[in-house]
């Protein structure tokens, strides 16, 4: 397990590496450079700028109704019930046909993030590797598990991130047995990454200060609105999934209809385009004033929530850090004003947003904490992090049973806390074990 938990973590970091390569040209393609979306859309004309959206959907609609349906939407949940429900097996054309399609997606300006993609082609892989080899239902969800890590880690230069989001999110098992191939498969892929891209933070930060233990208190407001985001944007997400499932035209339309609204607002605000990185630099450097930061918030749950609910392909992890770096950027805006000398600047406030936010949506507080932390190499972040990622967690919770992985989950009617031997029961249709040769006597 130690030898394939490597191989699957370099394929997963390989894999990490190609899939932003690929969204590099697809973004050359339709925008003429892989460079900077923000500044490429702002210099596209606005018709251009408009139906890029409606084209990408087109091809990726169609691609995901006519080769793998698998492939639509953000990619960790169909991970969950693979491992849940199917013994971990992934059918081994999910890694190509989501690579391609998710690429396309944010290549044209899909408001979706890279990640869940990656976990998904990771898991695939990790699934794919076990299928091949012919090895137990166990150790092939251990694969896929690694798959995850390794998909999360070189995304985010973060190999512990990478391992406590598999074993937290993706297979609720923190067991040793799964724990250590985990490990070697998130630091495999972190080092491929590392080899392409650089050893360097996912996140340009300014210098962080905890100014005045005073502060502690507004972090915890912070978390309690973080948390009002997150269910807001899970609860959004699923309502306009629901709006265009009841659309009486083809599926593969439905994307078209999805990318041209996204383009009509992309007009208003380009920051909502792709992954939204950029945007979130701007708002880390404390370059974006805190009115446009609250719209931003309401678009990119909107544009976000219309991209996957259309038929679009790709995660919400970076939806999320979006969300949390506009919603902590605003707030920090606001009591900086109010409080100057007892607060840290804005782009502090942005930075444990980001984390409170993804707490919020995954219910995943400790990959949340550790995601950030690895992201900014900043310790000095981590008391006002775990603050506001607990609350946003314990508060999101309350205020909505699901995470935005096992709400969709949920719907099919799959409860991943039930057990798995529930879900099992409940997937089998009492026909197939019904016996119906009945021996009778006159």
């Amino acid at each position: 397990m130690a030898i394939l938990a490597a191989v699957v973590g370099l394929a997963g970091g390989f894999g990490a590496i190609g899939f932003r390569y690929l969204i590099g040209f697809f973004q050359t393609v339709a925008y003429g450079s892989g460079d900077n979306l923000l500044e490429l859309a702002r210099l596209t004309p606005w018709y251009f700028r408009m139906w890029i959206p409606a084209l990408g959907g087109l091809v990726v609609g169609s691609l995901v109704y006519f080769l793998a349906r698998e492939a639509k939407g953000h990619g960790v949940p169909e991970v969950m019930e693979a491992v849940t429900l199917r013994s971990g097996m992934i059918r081994k054309r999910v890694v190509f046909v989501k690579s391609v399609v998710s690429a396309i997606c944010i290549g044209t300006g899909g408001s979706v993030g890279r990640e869940g993609p990656i976990v998904q082609i990771g898991s695939a892989i990790g699934s794919s590797i076990g299928q091949v080899l012919r090895i137990s239902a166990e150790r092939i969800r251990t694969l896929v598990g690694c798959g995850a890590a390794a998909g999360i880690a070189a995304t985010f230069n973060a190999p512990i991130a990478g391992s406590m989001f598999a074993l937290e999110i993706v297979l609720g098992d923190f067991g040793l047995a799964t724990f250590s191939p985990i490990v070697i498969s998130s630091v495999a892929a972190t080092a491929v990454s590392r080899h392409f891209l650089g050893d360097a933070p996912a996140f340009i930060v300014p210098a962080y200060q905890l100014i005045s233990a005073w502060e502690l208190p507004l972090y915890v407001v912070l978390g309690f609105f973080c948390a009002l985001v997150a269910v807001t944007f899970t609860t959004v997400l699923y309502r306009t999934e629901d709006i265009f499932d009841d659309l009486k035209i083809p599926e593969y339309l439905k994307a078209v209809l999805g990318g041209l609204m996204l383009g009509i607002m992309g007009l208003l605000f380009p920051h909502i385009l792709g992954v939204g990185y950029p945007a979130i630099d701007l708002s880390l450097m404390q370059k974006l004033s805190w009115w446009v930061m609250l719209f931003l918030v309401i678009f990119k749950i909107l544009s976000t929530s219309i991209t996957i609910g259309s038929g679009g392909s790709g995660g919400i992890f970076a939806p999320s850090l979006f969300l949390g770096a506009m919603a902590g950027g605003f707030l920090g805006t606001v009591v900086h004003h109010i409080f100057p000398e007892v607060t840290a600047s804005p782009g502090a406030y942005s930075i444990v947003g980001m984390g409170a936010v993804v707490s919020g949506t995954t219910h995943g507080p400790m990959s949340a904490i550790l995601i950030l932390f690895e992201m900014t190499g900043d310790y000095k972040i981590i008391l006002p992090l775990m603050i506001a990622c607990i609350i946003g967690s314990v508060a999101s919770g309350q205020l909505l049973k699901d995470s935005i992985y096992t709400l969709k989950l949920a719907r099919r009617g799959v409860n991943i806390k039930a057990g798995k031997e529930v879900n099992v029961l409940k997937s089998i249709p009492v026909k197939d074990v019904v016996n119906s040769e009945v021996e009778t006597i006159p």
